[in-house]
C-alpha cells in the first residue's frame, strides 16, 4: 500500500507526533509525504510539486483572488499522486484535508483526515471552512479525532458519527522511561507559549507553591515566542527569576532527560477565547510514560490521558488556587507520588503506546483503501 502523508509544515518543532507518524507508518507501508502550506506545495525533500512557472502563477492567482485551489496548484499535486500511484492520502489537520479533497476526488483517491485540535475548535477557522468541511465530511473515508472532545465537536459540525474514530497520538515508551525518583522538586512544562497551553496560569500557580516551598523550581521548555515575553515578565514581577527557567526548544532526547530529572509535569490547558482547544497533549503522555505525576486541567483529551487521583491531579480551567494546592499536595505526599509514578507509566503503556496507536491508524487507512470505488 502506498500512503501519502500531508501536513502544513515540514519541521515544526512542536509536531514530533507527525514525524513519529511518518516513521511508524513507513514500517508498515510505502510512505510518501508532502508539506508546506494548507494546500501542500512541496515533497518531503523540499522540491516543488509544480514547475516553477506554475508555482509562481499559483502564487499570483492566490494573491489576487485569495483562492488556494486553482489549476496551477492542482497540477503538481495531481502529477505527484498519480506518478507515485498513491492509494490513500492521510491528511494531518482538517484545513489541509479540506484543500486536498478536491484533487483526491478527481483522482478517486480515498482521504483519511486527522483533526488535532484548533482545526475543530477555532471559531474563526471553523466558520471560514464550514462549507469545505461539509464536503470533506462527505468525501472522507475516515475521520480521526485525537480525543473524544474533538470527536464530539466534529459530529456537532456535521460529521457522520460512524466515520469518526478516536485515535490519540502515541508515545515512544522505550524512549520515555522512568528514572529513580528525584529529591529535587522540579515541576516541568514542555509546551508552546500559546494561550490554550495556559502558561501564565501555570506560573501563577507555581508562585503559590514557591512561597511555601522556596526550594521548588519550575522549568518551562518551548520556543521563546508567543506568550513567552508575558511569561518572562510575570516571572520577574513576582521576583521568581531564580526559581523559573526557560531553556527554549529542546530535542526529544533532551525532553526525556529533563523528565528523568523532574518531580512532576504541569500544564494548565484552557479553552482560548477564539475556541482553540487541545487534543490529547503529547507532552503529558510522554511525562506519564516517564513516570511523572501530571498536574493539569479538565480539558480536551486530558481526562482520558490523566486519571485524576490515580496518575495525576486535574483541576478546573483557570483555577490557579486548585492547581497550586495540587502541586503542594504532591510535595507533601511522597507515598502518593510513588503510587502515581507507577500508575502513570502503566496507563500509558497500556493505552497510548506509539506502536499500538500507529497500528490502529494503519488499519483505518487500510480499510479506506479497500473501500476505494473501482
Amino acid at each position: 500500500m502506498k500512503i501519502c502523508i500531508a501536513r502544513s509544515e515540514r519541521n515544526s518543532y512542536s509536531e514530533t507526533f507527525i514525524r513519529d507518524q511518518l516513521t511508524g507508518l513507513s514500517k508498515l507501508a510505502e510512505v510518501y509525504s508532502i508539506h508546506t502550506s494548507r494546500l501542500p506545495e512541496r515533497a518531503e525533500d523540499g522540491t516543488r510539486l509544480s514547475p516553477l512557472a506554475f508555482w509562481l502563477l499559483h502564487k499570483l492567482v492566490k494573491s489576487v483572488t485569495g483562492i488556494r485551489n486553482n489549476f496551477f496548484s492542482h497540477y503538481g499535486l495531481k502529477k505527484f499522486l498519480t506518478t507515485n500511484k498513491i492509494d490513500v492520502v492521510l491528511a494531518n489537520y482538517g484545513l489541509t484535508a479540506a484543500h486536498l479533497m478536491p484533487v483526491c476526488r478527481i483522482l478517486n483517491i480515498p482521504v483519511v483526515v486527522i483533526f488535532h485540535g484548533h482545526d475543530a475548535g477555532d471559531k474563526t477557522l471553523v466558520r471560514a471552512y464550514r462549507s469545505r468541511y461539509q464536503q470533506l465530511f462527505s468525501y472522507a473515508s475516515a475521520i480521526v479525532a485525537v480525543s473524544h472532545d474533538i470527536r464530539n465537536k466534529l459530529i456537532a459540525l456535521g460529521a457522520n458519527p460512524e466515520k469518526v474514530t478516536v485515535i490519540s497520538c502515541g508515545v515512544d515508551t522505550q524512549k520515555f522511561t522512568p528514572a529513580p525518583q528525584t529529591k529535587d522538586k522540579i515541576f516541568l512544562s514542555v509546551a508552546r507559549f500559546v494561550e490554550k497551553k495556559g502558561p501564565l496560569y501555570t506560573i501563577r500557580a507555581f508562585h503559590e507553591v514557591w512561597k511555601k516551598y522556596p526550594h521548588a523550581r519550575l522549568v518551562m521548555a518551548g520556543a521563546h515566542s508567543g506568550f513567552y515575553k508575558k511569561c518572562k515578565q510575570l516571572t520577574e514581577s513576582l521576583d521568581m527569576h531564580e526559581a523559573v527557567s526557560f531553556p527554549g526548544i529542546l530535542t526529544h532526547d533532551a525532553v526525556a532527560q529533563w523528565m528523568n530529572k523532574s518531580f512532576a509535569f504541569v500544564q494548565h490547558s484552557v479553552t482560548a477565547p477564539n475556541g482553540d482547544t487541545e487534543g490529547t497533549p503529547v507532552g503529558i503522555l510522554e511525562a506519564a510514560a516517564a513516570g511523572l505525576p501530571v498536574v493539569s486541567t479538565i480539558h480536551g483529551g486530558i481526562p482520558q490521558a490523566v486519571r485524576d487521583g490515580v496518575t495525576g491531579l486535574l483541576v478546573k480551567e483557570r483555577d490557579v488556587s486548585a492547581m497550586a494546592n495540587s502541586m503542594i499536595r504532591l510535595i507533601e505526599n511522597p507515598a502518593l507520588v510513588s503510587a502515581m509514578r507507577e500508575a502513570a507509566r502503566k496507563h500509558v503503556v497500556e493505552q497510548y503506546d506509539q506502536q499500538r496507536q500507529i497500528t490502529t491508524l494503519f488499519n483505518v487507512i487500510a480499510a479506506a483503501k479497500s473501500s476505494r470505488p473501482v
